[in-house]
């Protein structure tokens, strides 16, 4: 019997194993080509839990199964450092850098129906949140209603904002010089750019929200639902499977729109937003190329930003260009939307 249980957990090892590198490979492949695949990519934060629950059984038996577990990790750090921060330093932000901040408002009113009183008073909450959290020089909305980037912009004191009316916003407390859309196509998800004087540098900031998954509700009916029979249960995995694959593939080809339009951007740039994807992805290595990930620089624990059901994922960034000096990186934890904003100091 032990031997038949040590059996297993050896199979199982190789499993999580394997597993483990189909989601580093996930970077690397156009989920155009092989959409399947970017679910490994998307899995990747319960992956790397495994891989540590079988590193602490195999060291428990005293076995060099341990080390295998520990040899992929190693391998493979750049992608677990996507979602695990590891700056233990304090940070040190001087009184000059400026702080941009990401939030997915989705969520905001948690279904409720909305009125010109509950806008006005989720606004006022709102900005109590982030003065509380450190008010942001720049904020990028995505999933905005209309009449509530209005409210939000005098609640908090903006001067400037740039909308086209698709739900995602920028405000700025600086100029805003001009500004456009990356054409997306039929699509509720849409991303803009601005070009923002900063101190007297002109810097081109994206305020992105790419391609939603749309499964949040699919996901909730398959976890929280018990009277699901196996037959309804495997429908809906099978659904929202479905779903993720052409969603991810929709979202690679804005991404590369969206690289294209970086790179012709005559100012050094800035990228904010809901990727609706995690580090380990296509859209994310795309999107980062060249770039800095403020949290790989300045983030601490898990970087959790996305507060639905499915637990551990990283969507949201703040990516600057290299040049620029990151001070410090954290999510701010609250019950305002399905998403944690994401705040970091920037030094130009």
């Amino acid at each position: 019997m032990r031997s038949l249980l040590k059996n297993a957990f050896k199979i199982l090892s190789a499993i999580v194993v394997f597993l483990t590198l189909l989601a580093y490979v996930c970077p690397h492949v156009n989920p155009a080509v092989f959409s399947w695949l970017a679910f490994f990519g998307t899995a990747f934060p319960w992956i790397l839990l495994a891989n540590v629950f079988m590193i602490l059984f195999w060291a428990w038996r005293r076995s060099r199964f341990a080390l295998y577990h520990i040899g992929i990790l190693a391998f493979g750090w750049q992608y677990v450092s996507g979602f695990i921060g590891f700056d233990f330093g304090k940070d040190s932000v001087p009184e000059n850098a400026v702080v941009i901040a990401t939030h997915n408002l989705g969520g905001l009113f948690h279904g409720k129906k909305i009125s010109d009183s509950l806008q006005e008073q989720t606004a006022a909450q709102y900005a109590r949140f982030l003065k509380d959290n450190g008010m942001p020089d720049i904020l990028c909305t995505q999933e905005t209603t209309g009449k509530m980037y209005h409210i939000l912009a005098k609640k908090m004191g903006y001067d400037y904002t740039f909308n086209l009316k698709k739900g995602t916003v920028i405000f700025s407390r600086f100029p805003i010089d001009g500004g456009g859309e990356i054409p997306f196509g039929k699509t509720a998800n849409s991303s803009l750019w601005a070009d923002i004087r900063i101190n007297n540098k002109l810097v081109r900031l994206y305020d992105v929200h790419l391609q939603s998954n749309k499964v949040a509700s699919a996901a909730e009916k398959v976890i929280g639902d018990p009277e699901l029979n196996e037959g309804e249960t495997w429908h809906e995995i099978g659904s929202v499977l479905h779903q993720v694959g052409n969603a991810t593939s929709r979202r690679a080809d804005q991404a590369q729109r969206l690289r294209e339009h970086i790179e012709a951007s005559p100012n050094p740039v800035i990228v904010c937003g809901d990727f609706n994807d995690t580090p380990n992805s296509f859209v994310y290595a795309l999107i980062s190329e060249g770039l800095t990930d403020t949290f790989r620089e300045k983030g601490l624990g898990f970087g959790t930003t996305f507060a639905g059901v499915l637990p551990m994922l990283r969507i949201d960034y703040i990516l600057t260009e290299k040049s620029f000096t990151t001070f410090s990186c954290r999510t701010i934890r609250g019950t305002f939307s399905d998403h944690y904003p994401v705040s970091s100091a920037i030094g130009f």
